[in-house]
């Protein structure tokens, strides 16, 4: 395993800020940001990202009288990066089942997950599902999805990056001084978005040795795991609220897995958001998933 050694700069806060510690889970020493004390909420970051996206979310959180934890995903400094360079779907399920084991009290958790964050939620809602007393997934493209749309154009289209990142020397030229690209992924995915403090927090954890490289394999990962049918296709009983941003791809194809959730279900499109709700729309986003968890996981 590859240890990161870079040390990492929080974007300006107020006092009470989360906190930088440390767990070891499913063998591997992650990173993670915690703040506040009581139930347990994860929120996993996706891609180009990392666990300070979160914030705004933890501090409302903790002042509501949870835990809130934000871990930096495999391979994203200061978490381990994989020596088996395994950054499946099956991999990140267990991650997230590993994390709420070894941070929880009680063995379960209520979960957050968008983009890569929420691959990892759909797949331990499929296999682990006493870990989950509630999930948000936001902006994910669930196997289902990638399943009945990858013959249409536009889905491939839209997904470009997906297949950019897989080929040969796309690592270098992604990974250069500047990181030009994670500029471009973030005006094109949410352009009204502007937080340049949280862009250079990005930065840094993509920066430091081995981050991005290690973050581009999870798209082959995702690709071999469609291959070869080692996907969360099961159905999910779990209480899940899906959001979507109108102007994401995911959004024209979240229809296609309602039929898996055959527990307390709801879908929300928000007109004029990107890729990352979250961010886009703090104070809405922030409201719906607590509004969530205090109906469907009370304390």
């Amino acid at each position: 395993m590859t240890a990161p050694s870079t040390a990492l700069t929080a974007p300006k806060a107020a006092d009470g800020e989360p906190a930088l510690k440390y767990v070891q889970a499913n063998g591997l020493r992650f990173g993670y940001l915690e703040q506040g004390s009581g139930p347990l909420v994860m929120f996993m970051h996706g891609f180009p990202d990392n666990a300070w996206s979160y914030r705004k979310q933890m501090q409302v959180f903790a002042d509501a009288g949870y835990r809130a934890v934000s871990p930096f995903l495999r391979g994203y400094a200061p978490t381990e990066i994989p020596a088996d360079g395994i950054f499946d779907p099956i991999a990140l399920g267990k991650d997230l089942e590993a994390l709420i084991a070894a941070l929880s009290d009680d063995g379960q958790a209520c979960v957050v997950g968008m983009d890569w964050g929420g691959t990892s939620t759909f797949q331990a809602l499929a296999a682990a599902p006493s870990a989950i007393k509630a999930a948000v997934v936001m902006n994910t493209a669930h196997p289902i999805a990638i399943l009945s749309n990858r013959k249409d154009p536009e889905f491939i289209r839209s997904i470009f990056h997906v297949f950019f990142f897989q080929m040969p020397g796309a690592d270098s030229l992604v990974n250069i001084e500047g990181l030009p690209f994670v500029d471009y992924l973030w005006k094109l995915w949410s352009p009204t978005f502007k937080n340049d403090e949280h862009l250079r927090s990005i930065k840094e954890t993509l920066s430091s040795p081995g981050t991005m490289t290690a973050a581009l394999k999870y798209y082959g990962g995702l690709s071999d795991a469609v291959r070869t049918g080692r996907l969360p296709m099961n159905e999910m009983h779990t209480p899940t609220l899906t959001i979507y941003g109108s102007t994401d791809p995911t959004a024209r194809y979240s229809v296609a897995i309602e039929p898996l959730f055959k527990g307390p279900y709801k879908n929300i499109v928000l007109p004029d958001v990107g890729h990352f709700p979250h961010l886009e729309r703090d104070a809405e986003v922030t409201g719906l998933i607590m509004d969530w968890f205090k109906t469907h996981a009370p304390n």
